[in-house]
């Protein structure tokens, strides 16, 4: 047998003596609160395993199939916004204080679910407003 069969094999032996306590420890842990809390039965080992199975299904998937709220999201939001991070990083290293002002501004604008004017500053270089006396 070759040196990758072994692991290989070594790994899914470890995979299920975890998959095992950790199905021990959800019955444990379901027996010992929910009954306590909710009133409902005590489950049995096996119930504890269709439970988790159940969950992952559910939640996290498997492999590339993956659920609502688990699976790799998470991992590629994350590299995405870094990702973003750094170009904007980079774009602005290149600037002018002015043109970074500028640019915070229209993305400050751009951002604003509301569209308020208060992100827009207008410059009026002591003119007064024509258009409204009050201002």
């Amino acid at each position: 047998m070759d040196h990758f069969k072994a692991k290989k094999i070594g790994g899914f032996f470890i995979f299920m003596a975890a998959f095992a306590g950790i199905g021990a420890i959800v019955m444990l842990l379901w027996n010992a609160l929910i009954p306590g809390i909710i009133g409902w039965t005590a489950i049995s080992y096996w119930q504890a395993i269709g439970l988790m199975l159940l969950s992952r299904l559910l939640l996290g998937g498997f492999g590339r199939f993956h659920g609502r709220f688990g699976g790799h999201f998470g991992h590629n939001a994350l590299h995405d916004h870094h990702k973003r991070f750094h170009e904007m990083r980079d774009k602005m290293q290149t600037m002018s204080r002015e043109e970074k002002k500028e640019y915070i501004l229209r993305r400050m604008a751009t951002c604003n679910p509301y569209n308020m004017e208060e992100t827009q500053p207008q410059e009026n270089n002591g003119e007064e407003n024509k258009d409204n006396p009050s201002a």
